[in-house]
């Protein structure tokens, strides 16, 4: 029963990580249009605003990472529910294998015991490709917490930009730089809950 439990929690848990990233996915789509609309108000705004046009390029290719490492996750994510729910059939149906009594004449010509071993082999080679699946979508979480780091860095140069820029723009370009720390604040928040809803599977 407790295997068939962990299947499932599996299953959930890992559904879950796919909610996670979709919504952080969805901010960063948001994070690339604010950088084009920065790209576009950094050209209005002129010489004085040249060094936030670079840093929109920064962005964008922040928030093209994060969605490159969603969608990657994403499919770890797909691929690993398919497992947790074939794991889930086959200890099944070993839980009900384990069931059936026998007598001991019955044990020497029982015509389940080929069928319990081949079940039970699929069972455990799922199991194995639960566990390595899993440190994949660990690993991929961390290392994309990791490079988000660089969201804080960044919205904080850019408030540095904004303040150079034509009084007229400064608004408008503190805006842009305080939607980027938004955002990757949001995205690291959804990163750590998927984090989060697999640490008591990673054993």
């Amino acid at each position: 029963m407790k295997q068939t439990s962990d299947a499932a929690d599996t299953f959930i848990s890992v559904a879950h990580v796919a909610s996670e990233l979709f919504k952080a996915q969805s901010i960063a789509e948001e994070l690339s249009i604010t950088s084009k609309n920065a790209r576009a108000l950094a050209v209005r705004a002129g010489s004085t605003a040249a060094g936030f046009n670079e840093i929109t390029r920064f962005i964008e290719g922040l928030s093209k990472l994060t969605i490159d490492a969603a969608r990657s996750v994403n499919t770890i994510a797909i691929a690993q529910t398919k497992i947790a729910a074939d794991l889930f059939r086959s200890q099944g149906f070993v839980s009900r294998l384990n069931k059936v009594d026998y007598t001991e004449e019955d044990q020497d010509k029982n015509e389940l015991k080929p069928i319990y071993s081949v079940v039970n082999n699929t069972r455990e080679t799922l199991q194995r490709k639960i566990r390595t699946s899993l440190r994949e979508l660990v690993d991929r979480l961390d290392e994309t917490k990791m490079e988000l780091r660089a969201t804080q860095v960044v919205s904080v140069v850019s408030k540095v930009e904004a303040s150079r820029a034509h009084e007229d723009f400064q608004k408008s370009l503190n805006s842009v730089a305080n939607k980027v720390s938004s955002a990757g604040e949001r995205i690291n928040s959804h990163l750590e809950q998927a984090r989060r809803h697999l640490a008591h599977l990673r054993n």
